[in-house]
């Protein structure tokens, strides 16, 4: 997605779980996370946290969004981050998802 800052794509279980950060924040820019999971099991919630992904940082959690695994993409506006690297993750129980995916993108990558 344009102007990505960071992902994590997950498959079955812990066991395939891809990071990628890819860029700093622009202090005066917007943030969504874009993110979707699927499972068989109703009812079944991730997290997704954006957390501080600079070398040495605390990694402070500024963001928190839940999200359902019915397999329905969604956008959760997060608003301005500092100028600065973020690192994506999955919460919760993985066993039953088969596939998720979130990442940090600008707002305006929604209108293209």
């Amino acid at each position: 997605m344009d102007g990505e800052l960071s992902r994590v794509v997950a498959g079955t279980g812990n066991d395939r779980r891809v990071s990628t950060i890819r860029r700093k924040a622009r202090a005066d820019q917007e943030y969504w996370v874009h993110a979707a999971c699927s499972s068989a099991t109703p009812g079944k919630m991730l997290s997704i946290e954006v957390q501080s992904g600079a070398p040495g940082s605390s990694g402070n959690v500024l963001a928190t969004v839940e999200i359902a695994c019915d397999a329905t993409p969604t956008a959760n506006w997060i608003g301005t981050l500092p100028a600065e690297l973020f690192a994506v993750y999955l919460r919760g129980d993985p066993s039953d998802v088969s596939s998720a995916y979130a990442l940090v993108a600008p707002a305006e990558s929604l209108r293209r």
